[in-house]
């Protein structure tokens, strides 16, 4: 990193004071509404497990049949959400849709769209295997909606949250740069350490070649970050008992912006890793749907003309 060497690091202390605020009071708070926190947080998620759950012990109970009734409305509505999944990407290409309603929202309702629609289909499939065709169409629902789960969780990666902008390499450069300034002063202590630090930013800041290189180098990173965190914290207990002029920095504070400014190392890599897995998702995912569709119609048309 070029402009990084120039940093004064008369701002660390202030830094490194920063970030030792915590209070036990606090602490215990946390531990005490962790718990509830996690539940609100995934209480949909926990609600669709739950009620997947219930449908899978009841499946041999016959209460609902496909044919009518429940089950076959189940069916018509589950197969309609799935079709107005399209709404989402017709929404990035269409300016009208987008002015209707945000993209972001459009893509909150592709989200509860492509996991309310399955679950209808399953309780309309009365979680059993038919026909040869419902099967087909059943299957390749499936593989969509487990698709799905696995984009959401690779897009949580590259963007600021779920319905947060897509993140930048600068950004992430720039928040290294930010945690490095504190390891300035530990600099002083050893010129090895400097050499390890300075190869671990320029592997994580080289050019990307490869989705398996970025695996490597995510797990070389991993490898060096323990050995990093532990040569310094050595360094810092022999300095505290023999230099008498260099101004150590409380070790305790020390190892959590270590802990940072490796983690911001680490996150380089591994955004480079999900932004290409992101971009072979796409390529997979719309085959899978446009299979789906196919076979969600010619289901629906065996099923009325037979």
């Amino acid at each position: 990193m070029s402009n990084i060497d120039s940093i004064q690091s008369s701002g660390s202390s202030n830094q490194l004071q920063g970030a030792g605020t915590g209070q036990p009071g606090k602490s215990l708070f946390n531990f005490i509404t962790t718990p509830f926190a996690f539940l609100q947080a995934h209480l949909f998620a926990i609600s669709v497990v739950a009620i997947l759950l219930f449908g899978w012990t009841q499946r041999n109970s016959n209460y609902l049949s496909a044919e009518n009734g429940t089950g076959y409305i189940l069916g018509i509505v589950g197969g309609s959400l799935m079709i107005l999944l399209l709404l989402y990407p017709l929404s990035k290409r269409l300016p009208l849709l987008a002015r209707m309603i945000p993209i972001r929202y459009w893509f909150g309702i592709h989200m509860l769209f492509g996991i309310i629609g399955p679950v209808m289909i399953l309780f309309h499939s009365n979680f059993h295997i038919g026909s040869t065709n419902s099967t087909i169409a059943l299957v390749c629902m499936l593989l969509v909606a487990g698709s799905g789960l696995i984009g959401r969780y690779i897009y949580t990666h590259i963007h600021h949250g779920l319905y947060g902008k897509r993140m930048t390499l600068e950004e992430l450069k720039h928040e290294l740069e930010t945690n490095h300034t504190v390891l300035l002063r530990i600099y002083e202590l050893d010129v090895n350490l400097k050499n390890l630090l300075a190869t671990m930013e320029r592997r994580a800041l080289q050019q990307y070649t490869g989705i398996m290189k970025s695996f490597m180098h995510a797990i070389s990173l991993a490898i060096d970050s323990r050995r990093l965190k532990s040569r310094i914290m050595r360094l810092l207990n022999s300095s505290l008992k023999n230099s008498k002029s260099i101004a150590i920095p409380d070790s305790t504070l020390t190892k959590e912006f270590v802990h940072r400014y490796t983690a911001a190392l680490r996150k380089i890599v591994t955004f480079r890793i999900y932004e290409r897995l992101f971009s072979l998702w796409h390529i997979l995912h719309l085959p899978l749907f446009i299979m789906m569709i196919i076979t969600a119609v010619i289901h629906i048309f065996a099923v009325h003309l037979y």
